[in-house]
């Protein structure tokens, strides 16, 4: 049992992960990215190439590079590949293009970056893909199966909770600030000296760098990565649980991703009648996991925390709304009739 709680928990952290880099494009900038997994999928690719050995030709694998690397130089060149991906394709989509048809383009990316992949095999062999990927310091630890997840778990962990910080800093930040205003109000936003395309082109490299260092996480997870692990359901499911969970606020993001991509096909589970149709499984979640959101969202419009109208953080936002009522119980009903006569 513990073992099985660790492993799904070390998917919730990845999966909240790739939550925080679509919210970093949706939820900050208002881009609409629905072909974010092909970030992902570069830095799980990348990482791969970059920590295998030389590709064997006498086993029929194909892919370049063949480093041999260790762990973090892998999610490194990961995070950088993702970074200059999301900055070539954010240069040429961003400038001209707009709401749908900036969506368009990254569908159109993604459905170009899958179809190369999968068909041109010295890449990242192809349709196949990239397998037997070694763990993280597994040579170097000397744990047990059950040690060496619940070790995973907290490498997966950490990961989240600097990129939570970091996130959460560049959102009250001045740049965090300017992103915002440009996604309510671009005119405005232009009247006042931002430049709405250099702020999203630069929040569009962020999404691009947390996705690729997710992906990097997720490879290591499942030891293999191929394109059939990217479909565009995945990217739905991204959206899915950042508008479940609140968009715009990464506490937000991580309760999504915990909810819809872990807590939903959990219980999903737990219907009668499954188990005796494996089969169908795969389809039941998704339309079970597809319900559920719809019925979330029809309630809860807003996501479950919903985003704050201050950048300053929702604990104290909440200590301005106490003082705002205190100060107003504070105004006796004499003087308040007496203003509104005075007024009237």
């Amino acid at each position: 049992m513990i073992q099985y709680l660790v492993s799904v928990g070390t998917l919730g952290v990845i999966t909240a992960i790739l939550v925080l880099g679509v919210n970093v494009r949706w939820g900050f900038a208002g881009e609409l990215d629905l072909g974010f997994y092909l970030f992902p999928a570069v830095g799980a690719y990348i990482y791969g190439v970059v920590t295998l050995p030389k590709a064997s030709k006498a086993a029929s694998i194909s892919y370049i590079l063949g480093w041999n690397q260790s762990f973090p130089v892998g999610v490194l060149a990961a995070a950088v590949v993702g970074a200059v991906l999301a900055l070539v394709l954010g240069a040429i989509s961003l400038r001209r293009l707009r709401a749908n048809y900036f969506a368009i383009v990254t569908v159109a990316s993604a459905i170009i970056g899958y179809a190369f992949i999968s068909q041109y095999k010295p890449l990242f062999n192809g349709y196949n893909g990239l397998y037997a990927i070694a763990q993280p310091f597994s040579g170097s630890v000397n744990l047990d199966a059950q040690q060496y997840a619940d070790f995973f778990f907290g490498i997966c962990l950490a990961f989240l909770l600097v990129i939570y910080a970091i996130l959460e800093m560049i959102r009250r930040s001045p740049f965090g600030r300017a992103v915002k205003a440009v996604r309510e109000d671009e005119v405005a936003a232009l009247a006042f000296g931002r430049s709405p395309y250099v702020l999203r082109l630069k929040a569009y490299v962020i999404g691009g760098v947390v996705g690729a260092i997710g992906g990097a996480l997720l490879v290591n997870y499942v030891q293999a990565f191929s394109p059939t692990a990217w479909s565009p359901l995945e990217t739905f499911l991204l959206y899915g649980a950042l508008l479940v969970g609140g968009t715009g606020n990464n506490l937000g993001a991580v309760l999504g991703a915990m909810v819809v991509l872990i807590a939903f096909p959990q219980l999903v589970l737990l219907l009668p009648g499954l188990a005796s149709s494996p089969d169908a499984l795969p389809a039941i979640e998704n339309m079970v996991v597809g319900a559920l959101i719809i019925l979330t969202l029809y309630f809860k419009p807003g996501g479950l925390i919903p985003e704050l109208k201050s950048m300053s953080g929702q604990f104290r936002t909440r200590g301005q709304w106490n003082v705002f009522w205190r100060r107003k119980a504070r105004v006796s009903p004499t003087a308040d009739a007496s203003a509104r006569q005075a007024t009237s």
